[in-house]
């Protein structure tokens, strides 16, 4: 015999499960956590926070992507506004960092856009002292 409240606690159960698992999930794809301090660096931080949470990266290399973006635009053609898809060329700003928090850990890349944290990665096992 089904009770009325066991439809609501297996509810119950399902989001205390949700609860637990999503925050982890976010970490990881939304960000790091720096092992030197312990704070947590997410997605869209600028390189200088970066910096002051963790520390000078390991190693560093800078370049420029020239992309394409295609955006829809109201224009006068023809004696009325029509929308049309315009396309025009950028360059933006990578910086790409690397941190090697000791043997014990695996190497975390960073990807900076335009200055801000874009992305980050996992490596091999790292090769330097622990931290």
């Amino acid at each position: 015999m089904n009770h009325p409240w066991s439809a609501r606690l297996a509810g119950w159960g399902l989001a205390l499960t949700l609860l637990i698992v999503i925050p982890g999930r976010g970490e990881a794809g939304g960000g790091f956590r720096c092992p030197t301090t312990g704070r947590l660096i997410s997605l869209g931080a600028s390189t200088l926070e970066v910096r002051g949470r963790c520390r000078e990266p390991d190693e560093a290399r800078s370049a420029v992507e020239v992309r394409t973006i295609r955006e829809r635009v109201r224009r006068w053609v023809a004696g009325a506004f029509r929308e049309v898809t315009e396309e025009r060329t950028v360059e933006i700003p990578i910086d790409e960092w690397t941190y090697d928090f000791g043997r014990n850990r695996f190497l975390t890349y960073l990807r900076f856009e335009n200055g801000r944290l874009s992305s980050v990665g996992d490596g091999p096992k790292g090769s330097g002292e622990p931290e």
